[in-house]
């Protein structure tokens, strides 16, 4: 059965009927403020957002298909809210590469972590607050592998037994290519992957445990010497500024995560991402490929380069080599 309502907007939204959605309403002074804040730093999504409603406007924040959100509304009315230090939102990532990226994050844009009043937080928690002075807390839910396929077995006779080793237990494989590009439990039997196949391998495992909120992103950068240290002077030798390079990743609660090898850290290089779409780890081979060429032969076109294509992936494949020595 679907049910029909009525969002704030007037728009009729159809939903399947499931378990009790929750919303955390709250008064607020700057939902500009708000908004950056809770997409920058906590990493949520904006679902939407309402203006002049009876005297109100309003802003949605969450992540899309999720059974909660946020809410957060102004009006003519000032605030009235009265809160302590024990009043914290608490947001749970799945990971400790998700938790470190959140405090690098923070070193990022100068907010420093508070000292929380409740001692369980201080050995369990990273403590900030809001543009509004409450109490935002970060910690870990770890997801156990439970699932009965291969796939999650061959993982568990690893000794792995949650998500947050089983990325860590990735991340620290040497990189390269596997025999079999198609064959997701290569990563495990070769110990060894690339950005293709350790991202699609480990959103697979996510898929078969049903793990919420974890993307495969396949996302186009300016590969160069800056982004792509390991190629030195490879392309600049070929006389060109970079080549537009796909590449594999995660999205962990909406956080980008690269785990290509131990020091892989996209942050460094996030500026120069020109497109993203999110896949499934089938496409990693024969799809992933086909959208590389494509818009590799785009690129070229609309920068008038006069190399020939085989020429331009010829340098793209010797970077690629220099990746893995």
């Amino acid at each position: 059965m679907l049910t029909s309502f009525i969002n704030r907007s007037g728009a009729s939204v159809t939903q399947k009927p499931q378990k009790m959605i929750f919303r955390y309403a709250r008064h607020t002074t700057d939902l500009g403020k708000i908004e950056k804040f809770y997409t920058d730093v906590i990493g949520l999504e904006k679902l939407g957002g309402f203006e002049n409603y009876e005297n109100y406007n309003g802003l949605f924040l969450g992540h899309k298909n999720a059974d909660w959100h946020l809410e957060f509304t102004t009006s003519d009315e000032k605030p009235k809210s009265q809160f302590d230090e024990d009043d914290i939102l608490v947001f749970y990532v799945n990971s400790d590469i998700e938790l470190t990226s959140i405090k690098k994050r923070l070193v990022n844009k100068t907010i420093k972590p508070e000292a929380p009043k409740n001692p369980y937080w201080i050995t369990h928690g990273v403590m900030i607050s809001d543009p509004d002075n409450f109490k935002i807390v970060f910690s870990i839910k770890q997801l156990h592998l439970n699932a009965n396929d291969e796939l999650t077995r061959l993982v568990r006779r690893k000794r792995i037994e949650n998500w947050s080793e089983l990325i860590q237990f990735v991340k620290n494989m040497p990189y390269g290519r596997n025999t079999n590009r198609e064959d997701l439990s290569l990563v495990i039997k070769e110990n060894r992957g690339t950005c293709s196949s350790k991202h699609s391998f480990l959103k697979k495992v996510a898929d078969l445990n049903h793990f919420d909120n974890i993307k495969l992103i396949l996302g186009m950068y300016r590969m160069n010497a800056v982004t792509t240290p390991k190629i030195g002077d490879t392309i600049s030798t070929a006389g060109l500024e970079y080549i537009p390079e796909a590449h594999c990743y995660l999205k962990l609660n909406n956080q980008r995560i690269d785990i290509t090898d131990s020091s892989s850290d996209i942050e460094q290089w996030i500026g120069d991402i020109l497109e993203e779409i999110e896949i499934e780890p089938e496409q990693v081979a024969v799809y992933k490929e086909e959208y590389h060429k494509n818009y590799l032969q785009k690129w070229m076109s609309e920068n008038n380069i006069t190399m020939a294509f085989d020429k331009i992936w010829e340098i793209r494949e010797q970077c690629i080599k220099k990746l893995g020595q």
